[in-house]
């Protein structure tokens, strides 16, 4: 894959024209066109700043379009991590967390996100596993823009901590206001926030409906893709529960044949 093909791909995925892809730069849509088509040379500049007026981080357009040996394989293990949860399978958490540990390359993201599935799995309250995803959390500057940041904090949501992760997650809500102008991945990351979230309020404090329907409203931005069919029922499900729907347990039958068990 080409820069341009590249480009074209993400401008592609934000269901941006040209014209917007480049809004807010001096590059003219002729010459941006060819760029995409690999007929013109594209400038480190031009790249750059392409990528920040669109908000997507340079390490994370390179590791998702050009991805090395070792993000294919962190990739691999981020997938098989999510598939142990769903399946409440802890030996596999533990197997996945073995092999992260031995290779150098992999992120510390992942190793926290191991060990607090093996955490939940295990109906503990291991309280140095979440201390620590936290610790690396905050070690990110730009958290709201890092997608390994957003996975942390999704995975680190818990009754105890709710009151400390609230403001953080309002934080978000305003930067991203409209989902759906986000990349799919984005979206993703994002909306299993919100999820997240609104699992742990209404299991524990099932009278903050103010602050549910602000999550609720948010996630209705949630563009209408197959990738994102799940956080979309979810959210439906979620929806129909705050506002005493009977449907709602209609929902939640499809999401157990959808092998969803949380």
């Amino acid at each position: 894959m080409t820069i341009g093909e590249a480009l074209k791909s993400l401008r592609q995925s934000l269901g941006l024209t040209q014209a917007q892809m480049i809004k807010g730069s001096k590059i003219t849509i002729t010459h941006y066109s060819k760029m995409e088509k690999g007929q013109n040379r594209i400038f480190v500049d031009d790249l750059i700043l392409i990528l920040q007026l669109r908000g997507v981080s340079i390490a994370n357009f390179f590791k998702k379009y050009f991805p090395t040996k070792y993000d294919m394989i962190s990739q691999e293990i981020s997938q098989e991590l999510n598939q142990a949860f769903y399946n409440n399978d802890v030996k596999k958490a533990r197997n996945l967390k073995r092999q992260i540990l031995v290779d150098k390359h992999i992120s510390t993201e992942l190793k926290d996100r191991a060990d607090l599935i093996i955490n939940i799995l295990n109906s503990g309250d291991d309280t140095a596993s979440i201390k620590q995803a936290m610790h690396d959390f905050f070690n990110y500057q730009e958290w709201m823009n890092d997608d390994n940041a957003i996975t942390i904090l999704s995975n680190s949501i818990r009754k105890d901590n709710l009151n400390d992760i609230t403001p953080l997650i309002m934080m978000l809500i305003r930067k991203y206001k409209k989902l759906n102008e986000q990349s799919l991945t984005r979206q993703r990351r994002l909306a299993t926030v919100g999820i997240n979230y609104l699992y742990i309020l209404r299991k524990y404090f099932k009278n903050s409906d103010k602050i549910a329907f602000k999550i609720l409203a948010w996630l209705e931005n949630l563009t209408a893709d197959p990738e994102l069919c799940l956080l979309k029922e979810l959210t439906l499900y979620f929806h129909l529960i705050y506002t005493n729907n009977s449907q709602a347990l209609e929902i939640k039958k499809l999401l157990k044949q959808s092998n969803y068990k949380k």
